[in-house]
Order: structure tokens, then C-alpha cells, then sequence
């Protein structure tokens, strides 16, 4: 006959082991810190390629004529839970009743992100994509390393009465000549900015030597003769305005947010359909135009293709940038950190979200 209590005594050895595990893990549960990495790189993905087609979608619908919206996330706080127990139990065999222990367990997991929204409107949308970009910026953005030839034909409309391409219009022959001739200056490094109090608040000058001795010479001599500067003169002026007031003056009339947007808009492919039933704002790019290359190229079609850099639908259609489109790619990435150098004055407090700590 067999002993009850040896029985219970050599299954208890087996069953303990486990059960003390399990209480280990239960009482010592946390969030892994590996979760901030993980967090950082996803949400940062996915706010990357959102901005990338809230951007085109708001190109595509100013080529319809179509007001904008802009909706910003201004924060993410992620909250996560883990917790759990164990509890473990045991009876003596019996002819009615083989068991010989009981174990059992609960856990819970919960991760629950709070995203908020901010819509741009009002005075922040007046200064974000109604006012033009500040002309300094202009060669700001040429000192820090973007070309001339994507920074002139892009922000500026005019420059010392010298114009820049339109929907329409071709660029003045001067216009051209001077970009390139800035990109060659600027490439050599002799292209800056220095700004200099004044009383009346200005003082923005803009530096281009003369590169006496060398190649450039004649390129700074040009650019000078294309705005009517003075040759003996390195630092010249910078301001708003059509026609400059003397000849020691740059005078630049820059884009706004919104009319670079239009700019790119009309690089757009429109649907035959919608192009024959004057659904959006005329003046069609058609390839091979030489005097109205696009900024940013968009195609259209009823599908977009897998490998795309951004796609959106819209009015029945899908509209993208060929991903292998390097040119366009460059252009639109450049009109998105433009947004940034836009924003100008207090922007407005996003609301506080209180997340409890578990």
C-alpha cells in the first residue's frame, strides 16, 4: 500500500520549483527602457512620412483651388502598464481526488499613446504661409549650405528688378545668369552674411567677395552688373522691395509659404479628365517644356506605384513623387524645412496632457 504522504512529499519537489518562478516573475515585471528606442524610431517614422503627405496633399489641393489644412502633432507621451500575480496551491491525494497541487497565474500588459493634434489657423497661419520669407533668409539659407540654384528659382520672385519664372511667365534672362553665376561664387565659399545693428532696426548685409586673381572674378563682376551694384563694394544691403534705393542695395521680393506651394503645384500631371473639365487652375506643365521646368514633378494615375517618397489620394485619383526622382525629392524636402523658417513671433502653447505614472 502506498504511503500518501511519501507520494505528496516527492510531487511537492516538482511543483515548487515552478511556482516560485512564477512568483519571481510576477513580482518582478517593469517596462523595458529598450521601449524608449523602439518608441523614438516608430513614432518618428511615422510623423515624418505623415508631414510628408499632409504637404503634398495641401499642394495637390491648392492646384484645385481647394483651401489648405495644416493640423500639427505637438506631442506624443506614450504610458505603458505591466503588472501581474501568481498563486499556487496544493491538496493531498485521495481516491476521489488525484490532484495533488494547484497553480495558476494572471498578468496584464496595456500601452496607451496620447497624440495631440493642433490645428494652424489664425494669426499663426497669417505669418506661417501668408507673409513672405524674410530676404536675409534667403542668403542665410545659401551660407548654410543650400545651393543658389535650388534657393533663387524657389523663394525669390524678384531680385534688384531681375524675374523669376511664374506660372505662365519664363524667367528674365538675367535671372538665370545670376543664379548661376551665385552657385559658382558660393561653391568657392565667397558668399556670406553679417548682421549690424541699426537704429532703425535693419543692418542686414550681405558679403560677396571679388575673388580678385582668380576665375571668379569675372562671375562677381557679372553678378554685380546683373544688379546694378557698385564694383569697388563687397557688402551690400539687403531688403524688401521691388527696385533697390541705391546701388550699395539688394532688393529681393520673396515668396510666401503659400505661393511656393502654388509654385509646386503646377508640376503637377493633372488627369486628363479633370484638365478637360477645368477642375483645377490652368497652366499645365508639359514635359519637355524648357522654359517652365517644374520645382517638384507629381504624377497622377488611378494607382500609386509601390516604391513611391510620398503618395496621396484625392478626387478619385493618386497623386506622388517618384521615389527615383532625386530632383523633386530635394525641392519638396527643402519646402518642408521651409516651413520651420516661416514660423515666425510666440507660437501658440499646445494644450497640457496629464499622464499618470504607474
Amino acid at each position: 500500500m502506498t504511503n500518501v504522504a511519501d507520494d505528496f512529499s516527492v510531487l511537492s519537489w516538482h511543483w515548487i520549483p515552478g511556482a516560485l518562478a512564477l512568483l519571481f516573475m510576477a513580482g518582478c515585471a517593469s517596462v523595458s527602457p529598450q521601449h524608449v528606442n523602439t518608441d523614438r524610431m516608430d513614432y518618428g517614422q511615422v510623423i515624418a512620412d505623415s508631414w510628408k503627405r499632409q504637404t503634398l496633399m495641401n499642394v495637390v489641393r491648392l492646384r484645385y483651388a481647394d483651401a489648405p489644412v495644416f493640423l500639427d502633432v505637438s506631442s506624443i507621451i506614450n504610458s505603458y502598464t505591466v503588472g501581474g500575480n501568481a498563486n499556487a496551491g496544493a491538496t493531498l491525494p485521495s481516491g476521489t481526488n488525484p490532484d495533488v497541487f494547484q497553480l495558476g497565474a494572471t498578468g496584464n500588459w496595456s500601452n496607451t499613446p496620447t497624440v495631440t493634434y493642433q490645428p494652424l489657423i489664425g494669426d499663426r497661419f497669417t505669418r506661417s504661409m501668408l507673409q513672405p520669407i524674410p530676404p536675409a533668409s534667403v542668403f542665410q539659407l545659401m551660407q548654410g549650405g543650400w545651393p543658389a540654384s535650388l534657393v533663387f528659382p524657389t523663394v525669390v520672385g524678384s531680385v534688384n528688378g531681375l524675374r523669376n519664372a511664374s506660372v505662365g511667365v519664363a524667367a528674365d534672362p538675367g535671372f538665370d545668369e545670376l543664379k548661376e553665376a551665385l552657385s559658382r561664387i558660393q561653391r568657392a565659399g565667397n558668399i556670406g552674411i553679417r548682421v549690424e545693428a541699426r537704429k532703425d532696426g535693419g543692418g542686414v548685409m550681405a558679403v560677396i567677395r571679388k575673388g580678385n586673381g582668380t576665375e571668379l572674378s569675372a562671375d562677381s563682376r557679372r553678378v554685380r552688373e546683373l544688379l546694378g551694384l557698385e564694383e569697388d563694394v563687397s557688402e551690400f544691403e539687403i531688403a524688401y522691395g521691388l527696385i533697390p534705393k541705391n546701388r550699395r542695395e539688394v532688393a529681393m521680393l520673396t515668396r510666401s509659404m503659400m505661393e511656393i506651394m502654388l509654385q509646386l503645384g503646377f508640376g503637377i500631371d493633372l488627369p486628363a479628365a479633370h484638365a478637360a473639365a477645368g477642375r483645377a487652375l490652368p497652366g499645365q506643365w508639359q514635359p519637355g517644356d524648357a522654359q517652365a521646368t517644374p520645382l517638384v514633378h507629381i504624377h497622377s494615375g488611378t494607382e500609386a506605384p509601390a516604391e513611391v517618397y510620398a503618395a496621396v489620394p484625392y478626387k478619385g485619383y493618386w497623386y506622388w513623387i517618384d521615389d527615383t526622382d532625386i530632383a523633386s525629392k530635394r525641392s519638396f524636402t527643402f519646402l518642408m524645412i521651409l516651413f520651420s523658417l516661416a514660423e515666425t513671433g510666440q507660437t501658440t502653447a499646445a494644450p497640457v496632457v496629464t499622464v499618470p505614472s504607474r
